[in-house]
């Protein structure tokens, strides 16, 4: 069946669930706009990344690129901290996240970053306000957080706003759950400072057509590619590729250049991995003599623990980095909003 054909069934089927979710949705949105449910903005500067899309928009690869240039421009990774809900994690409440710590108590996101980013605080918190409260008080020389996946976190007022929207999902063709996969309503697009279009193959002006996009005056508009960057290995590496992300076709597809791809297992996404998969994936090495599995760098933080006594399982990690089609545009962006949030703050009048 075409999947656009799929598409629209599951939509009539699921259309009066997704009328339920949409009077929830809308609901929420009203009571804060109107106030009678509080938000404020944070103790410290926030720029808050995130997606109406319920994943696989690239979100945590953009985050870990503003760390990164966040860290640079303010001359400092303890100046930069980055705060997440910890999606999954079997914790609750504010949690510094280790390097060497068990990813179970963070969420694969977090600890992805912080592994990538072993210098820059990273905190988990389901309550952002009290989160960057936590992080301003603990460490006095951060200047500005990071809040990853944070923008239906109405409670806090952010101070910069990035929506990431994906250029194979055009907006003005989707709806919300669970019939579609918006978790939020088109129309909050409007209220965010920026927007990045990720995984473009269009110019900027086009991907804005494609998607439907209405823009208010001062929205800036970016378009993104994701790239996976491995060692490239000699030859073709007999391998079982294996992932639990959103959209798995598109990392899969990118292995066949440099990979010779024997199987194919995927999972949902943010899956967790258990002694049984790693036992049928040490069969499939040992049955057909296989030179390792081939992962995502978010799959490997959880499948790496699972295979310390096994030897035979080589693990080869894929990374994902953001590679930007106007990046000198988004540093002038970013160098404005610092130069006027915290190396020139507005004055008050007290």
């Amino acid at each position: 069946m075409a999947p656009k054909l799929t598409q629209t069934i599951r939509r009539v089927a699921l259309s009066p669930l997704t009328a339920i979710y949409a009077i929830g949705v809308v609901s929420r949105h009203f009571l804060y706009d109107l106030g009678l449910i509080k938000s404020q903005k944070a103790s410290l500067p926030t720029f808050v990344i995130g997606n109406i899309h319920v994943g696989g928009t690239g979100k945590t690869p953009h985050a870990s690129y503003f760390l990164g240039l966040f860290s640079k421009m303010l001359g400092g990774t303890e100046k930069v901290a980055l705060l997440s809900r910890g999606y999954k994690r079997k914790s609750s409440g504010f949690i510094w996240v280790e390097s060497d710590g068990n990813w179970e108590n963070y969420g694969d996101e977090p600890a992805l970053l912080k592994s990538i980013h072993t210098l820059n605080p990273v905190a988990v918190c389901e309550n952002r306000l009290k989160g960057v409260e936590m992080i301003k008080e603990a460490l006095p020389d951060v200047q500005v957080v990071i809040l990853d996946d944070g923008l239906q976190h109405r409670a806090l007022i952010p101070h910069f706003s990035m929506a990431i929207i994906d250029s194979h999902r055009p907006i003005n063709e989707e709806s919300l759950l669970p019939g579609g996969e918006l978790r939020d309503l088109k129309s909050r697009l409007s209220t965010y400072d920026s927007i990045v279009i990720s995984r473009t193959s269009k110019s900027r002006n086009e991907e804005i057509e494609a998607q439907g996009l209405k823009l208010d005056e001062g929205q800036s508009v970016f378009t993104s590619k994701m790239q996976n960057e491995s060692v490239n290995p000699e030859g073709k590496p007999r391998v079982l590729a294996v992932c639990g992300i959103a959209h798995p076709e598109r990392f899969m597809d990118g292995l066949v250049y440099n990979w010779s791809i024997v199987r194919r297992e995927t999972y949902p996404d943010h899956f967790e991995y258990s002694e049984k998969e790693i036992k049928g994936w040490l069969a499939s090495i040992r049955n057909e003599k296989l030179d390792g599995i081939v992962t995502t760098a978010k799959d490997a933080v959880k499948i790496r623990p699972l295979i310390a006594d096994y030897p035979e399982i080589k693990l080869h990690t894929i990374s994902i980095e953001v590679k930007w089609q106007n990046e000198e545009e988004l540093k002038e962006l970013v160098l404005g909003w610092l130069q006027f949030t915290i190396f020139e703050p507005p004055k008050t009048n007290k």
